[in-house]
């Protein structure tokens, strides 16, 4: 099986960066998930006991996160947050995000999320790579940098070495500068925090089957009447409340049936209308994770696949934005809206590349 190097920066700053290897497996699915899944099992048996003090911290910082993103909110379940604060994930900041601008080449700090509820030591090297590529965040524990390249259609790993980790480094040189041409680089740095953290799991853990579908059709109802009233984000949000009561799955949750054939049809829904929030709010990534997931759900859905192909339009990533209309086409052949596209994504490609 192939490999591929990483770094670790310890965030004992006595200890050296160690340069290590990931072995590949072959499929992508496998692959998406293999360096997250080996630094979760690294965090358990590394990060340590989680504090009292820690554990309250966090819970703290996700009730004001809260209630800043939807005021007057009962908030969140607190026995869910004893549970989340146990958890083990791994947070990914994006200190090369990997764009057009990048050529899709990026670089990825991977870190311990439950840094603060273990009362981890701030990792002075990882925040002064982060800083130099533009990015405030601070680092809480040990650190792992890695290269990959996604152009949302293709993903491979590439060797990150420990010749790497420069300020000179012509990575960080082009992390500094794309920072500097946004706006407001702190601003910017915290969307790509929220787009690499995991969705919280679901907020009412009580509800039974048909309780939580019902209250996940009252969000995607929210959500709507938002939509039509011009308010994008609200919606969005309101698309999201209903899709994290069902992420992950509940204990118990049925796989087949009437509500598992209700849920998966909401959970559709609410996918595919957050994706065109996302479009209208100029964010062709999130709306691309949307498309990708209502894919998973349904992979006929001709929605789906146009509103990925959208995302791939403004991104202008114009061959992948085809194949998607393409399929889009192919599973509403008399869609007229789509034929169009198609013709319009053909012109702006041919006019990209001077044909």
């Amino acid at each position: 099986m192939p490999t591929v190097k990483y770094v670790r920066i310890p965030a004992d700053i006595s200890e050296p960066l160690d340069e290590l290897e990931l072995e590949v497996p072959p499929d992508l699915e496998t692959n998406l998930s293999c360096f997250t899944t080996t630094l979760q099992d690294y965090f358990r048996r590394t990060g340590g006991a989680f504090t009292a003090e820690g554990k309250a911290a966090m819970k703290e910082s996700v009730v004001a996160r809260l209630q800043q993103q939807q005021p007057g909110s009962a908030g969140p379940d607190m026995e869910m947050l004893d549970r989340l604060a146990e958890s083990q994930t791994v947070d990914i900041v994006q200190v090369l995000p990997a764009t057009k601008n990048s050529e899709y080449m990026g670089v990825n700090l991977y870190v311990d999320d439950k840094g603060v509820s273990r009362g981890s030591p701030r990792n002075a090297r990882a925040s002064a790579i982060c800083q130099q590529c533009g990015s405030n965040t601070d680092i809480l524990g040990d650190g792992f940098l890695a290269r990959v390249w996604d152009d949302q259609e293709g993903f491979e790993r590439h060797d990150f070495t420990i010749a790497d980790v420069s300020s000179d480094a012509p990575w960080v040189q082009l992390a500094a500068r794309l920072a500097a041409q946004r706006l407001d680089p702190q601003a910017a740095a915290a969307r790509l925090q929220e787009i690499n953290t995991p969705k919280a799991g679901p907020a009412q853990p009580e509800l039974g089957v048909d309780e939580r579908i019902a209250a996940g059709a009252a969000e995607r109802a929210a959500g709507t009447t938002a939509f039509k009233g011009g308010d994008l984000s609200q919606a969005a949000s309101k698309y999201e409340a209903a899709l994290a009561l069902f992420h992950p799955l509940p204990d118990g949750f049925p796989g087949d049936g009437a509500a598992a054939t209700s849920a998966a049809e909401l959970r559709l829904a609410c996918e595919l209308n957050l994706a065109m929030c996302r479009l209208k709010l100029n964010e062709p990534y999130l709306a691309l994770n949307a498309c990708d997931r209502a894919v998973e759900l349904d992979g006929k859905s001709a929605k789906a696949w146009y509103r990925r192909g959208l995302a791939c339009m403004v991104l202008e990533q114009y061959e992948a934005a085809r194949r998607h209309l393409t399929r889009a086409c192919q599973l509403e052949p008399g869609n007229r809206e789509i034929r169009e596209k198609i013709d319009e994504c053909k012109t702006l490609s041919a006019a990209k590349h001077g044909a």
